[in-house]
């Protein structure tokens, strides 16, 4: 697929001012239409600049794909063409992995000692999709433990399907924790450790339920083992948003996953001889609504 005549002049403005080599890996397998659609792209990058190094491996993923390589490791990775609205922030990621030092974000996240996964749903005229990319691209870039995967919602169906993804862009951090929306680098920060810390997951649920996201705390919870008790937990706090949201929660958990009830019955009976009144009722009634699924 040619660049059209503005793409290419904003590729040849951006790229213009590399500071440095970088390496465009194209990862060769699966649909050959997208994978010569993807090897002319990366040829027209590479003839706009002599320190856009061209490589060619077989894709692990059987899957087309472009990588952009840092320090020896493939930090992004593109699933779809980054064209149209996807162009801008693939150009700032290169234009940032060519530079000697790598931006310093996420300073707050520790090394887990394993890869982790953000992946991006994305389409090519979504108006929001660049930021939360271009957020995860840095991070990616920055830790050498975070792999930053960008795809076309509609081209993924399997995992499209597996997420639950009705809107663009959507992050899945970890394969585990989903944010919707035009997410802030301190969110994604957050999620990341959520995923890694549980010290932290607390705190994270708590705010996603403040913020009226009890649904993909729910969902959280049906993926990552030890949310649902914080869910329960959440049901005495004094926010009567985040109360609420927790038992919104639970109740979509329940209707999901009916034998979660009888694995949270410890985290439940501690309500159950709480001080105050209303949340040893509150307790009460959502154990009698979750037998209900059962």
């Amino acid at each position: 697929m040619a660049l059209s005549g503005l793409e290419l002049r904003r590729a040849k403005r951006e790229l213009r001012s590399l500071e440095g080599s970088v390496s465009l890996v194209l990862l060769k397998d699966g649909d050959e239409k997208l994978e010569n659609e993807m090897k002319e792209f990366a040829r027209t990058l590479a003839k706009l600049s002599d320190r856009i190094k061209l490589k060619f491996e077989k894709s692990p993923a059987q899957t087309p794909a472009l990588a952009i390589e840092s320090i020896g490791r493939k930090a992004v990775i593109y699933r779809t063409l980054p064209a149209g609205r996807r162009l801008k922030p693939f150009l700032e990621t290169l234009k940032a992995a060519a530079k000697k030092e790598l931006p310093e974000v996420g300073l707050k996240l520790s090394n887990p000692g394993r890869e982790v996964e953000l992946l991006i749903f994305t389409t090519s005229v979504c108006p929001h999709c660049g930021k939360v990319v271009k957020q995860c691209n840095l991070l990616a870039l920055s830790k050498n433990w975070i792999k930053s995967v960008v795809m076309d919602v509609l081209a993924e169906e399997k995992l499209r399907e597996e997420y639950a993804v009705a809107a663009t862009p959507t992050l899945v951090v970890d394969r585990k924790l989903k944010l919707e929306g035009e997410a802030s680098l301190d969110e994604i920060v957050d999620a990341i450790e959520a995923v890694l810390d549980r010290r932290r997951r607390r705190e994270v649920v708590r705010h996603m339920l403040a913020k009226g996201l009890a649904e993909k705390a729910g969902e959280w919870a049906v993926r990552e083992e030890g949310i649902a008790e914080v869910l329960v937990d959440l049901i005495a706090d004094q926010n009567m948003r985040v109360k609420i949201g927790a038992m919104l929660a639970l109740e979509e958990l329940f209707k999901a996953s009916p034998e979660m009830l009888e694995r949270l019955g410890s985290a439940f009976e501690k309500l159950l001889n709480h001080e105050k009144e209303n949340v040893r009722g509150d307790a009460a009634w959502l154990i009698e609504r979750a037998k209900k699924f059962i």
